[in-house]
Order: C-alpha cells, then sequence, then structure tokens
C-alpha cells in the first residue's frame, strides 16, 4: 500500500506548493481534487498539473472529482470533462459520489438515474482503461456499510471500486471496522484522519474535531491489517487536517509512514 495526500486537505496551496509539501513529507503520491486544483474540463490545467508531480518523483493516485452523476435538480451531470482531466492526470482512477441523497431517502426513479448515469460512466471509463471508485459518505447511495455493498452489487461492474474511511458520524469500531472487512475485495484506497463526533452540535463542521492523526494509532493499525485485494494497487489518502495547518499535514504525515514502514506494505494488500 502508498502513500498520499488529497489536494482538498489544503485547498488554500496552490499546486506547486502543495507538491512541494508532499514531497517534503516523504509520501508517494497526491489525489488531485477537482474543485479547486483540477477543475473538470480544464486539461491544459491538469496536464501542468501531472507533468509537476511527477517531476518531483511523485504519483497522481486518483482524480478527486465531485461528479455526482445528477446535479441537485435531478439532471444528468456530464461525465466526459470530468474523464478526460483524469487522462490529462495520467491517473487511471476516478473518484466518483453516488448521487445526492442518503440511500434511505430516494425514490425509485432518482435510485435509478443514479445507477444508470454512473453505468454510463463506468462503460466509459473502462474503454479507457479507468476505475472508478465511490466516495464512502453520507447523503449518497454509498453512505453506509450495506448500503455501498447493494450500490456494488447492482451495478457488478469490473471498473467500480469504492474508497474507505472511517464514517465519522457512526463511531462504534465494530462497525466501523465490519464494514472494511466486508467491502475489503472492492475497496481500492483509503481516506485517513482522526475525528471525534458530537452527535447534535450543529452542522458538519461544528459536530466533528478533527485530530493528530497519531491519536488514532490503535483504530488505523487494526485497519490495515485487513487485507485488501492485491491485484489492484492502493493508496493510503490523508483527508483533513487539524486547523487544514500544513505543519500538522507533515506530522500526520510521518504518523502514516510510521504505520506503514516500507517493509510491510506488501504485507497490507496481500
Amino acid at each position: 500500500m502508498k502513500t498520499g495526500l488529497c489536494s482538498i486537505t489544503l485547498r488554500q496551496l496552490d499546486p506547486a506548493k502543495l507538491v512541494s509539501l508532499v514531497r517534503q513529507s516523504g509520501l508517494d503520491a497526491i489525489e488531485w481534487g477537482g474543485d479547486v486544483h483540477v477543475p473538470p474540463g480544464a486539461l491544459e490545467v491538469a496536464s501542468d498539473v501531472r507533468k509537476m508531480t511527477l517531476d518531483a518523483g511523485l504519483e497522481v493516485s486518483s482524480y478527486g472529482s465531485y461528479w455526482k452523476v445528477v446535479d441537485a435538480a435531478g439532471k444528468p451531470d456530464p461525465f466526459e470533462p470530468v474523464l478526460e482531466s483524469a487522462m490529462a492526470l495520467g491517473t487511471d482512477t476516478i473518484r466518483i459520489w453516488a448521487g445526492h441523497k442518503p440511500s434511505d431517502a430516494v425514490s425509485a426513479s432518482e435510485r435509478e438515474a443514479v445507477v444508470d448515469g454512473m453505468r454510463h460512466a463506468l462503460d466509459a471509463a473502462k474503454a479507457q482503461g479507468i476505475k472508478l471508485a465511490l466516495e464512502f459518505h453520507a447523503n449518497t447511495l454509498s453512505d453506509s456499510n450495506a448500503a455501498t455493498l447493494d450500490v456494488l452489487n447492482e451495478l457488478n461492474h469490473s471498473h467500480l471500486f469504492t474508497y474507505w474511511q472511517p464514517i465519522y458520524w457512526l463511531t462504534d469500531p465494530a462497525y466501523r471496522l465490519a464494514g472494511l472487512q466486508e467491502l475489503s475485495d472492492r475497496v481500492l484506497n483509503l481516506h485517513v484522519f482522526h475525528w471525534l463526533f458530537s452527535p447534535g452540535a450543529g452542522s458538519w463542521g461544528d459536530s466533528t474535531n478533527r485530530r493528530p492523526l497519531e491519536e488514532g494509532a490503535a483504530d488505523w493499525e487494526t485497519y490495515f491489517q485487513v487485507p485488501l485485494d492485491p491485484s489492484c494497487e492502493h493508496y493510503a489518502l490523508i483527508e483533513f487536517v487539524r486547523g487544514d495547518d500544513p505543519e500538522q499535514f507533515l506530522r500526520d504525515a510521518a504518523a502514516l509512514k510510521a504505520w506503514l514502514p516500507k517493509e510491510k506494505l506488501e504485507t497490507v494488500v496481500v
């Protein structure tokens, strides 16, 4: 398993500064986000970002898109600019979102629209040798262990995978670990962070308390023991740090590298 950073973690930095920081950290790769650093369809930007990443000795692990299949009004969201940007970045993985609504709140027709849209995108991506991976997140069809399995099984596509992260609002360690185990043969990359959650505290930002990653050592060392599909390359990607602080990122990167020393990387995925 390789290591990296999601560029959305430090949205305030331009690509050159972010590349320099990740190189300093000793991580392997960057997942470039589609919201700020590499907007969909900005192919010259994507090409430039790819070059500066590779020139620094880093990899482009993935394209962190915000493609949600349909827009807020339920109309199809074009996938072509997303696919073209991933190709310009030189990555074989695009992170996508399964719609805008919780899995238990969508109508049958809304679900059908999202699933059909993903199916068409998967076929287009497969033709280019690119995999799609679901964001494991609230307010999507992949918002729980069971719901994510349902989507993966319903589409049953060779190029569809999922990301995994400890669902922050479901704090039961057993549930989190069980989900990773259940999804392990379809998990592509991990979003790595350590948050504490306060139910009923208000907004998403108010209810989450970002902590230094090293405080989550017991949890993450357990997660990293779950074997993933050895036929795929996997990345553990730091996503969000306390205070959006570059120095905190460097400390978190050191913790992640300590949990995944080079001699252990091969054993994590077999």
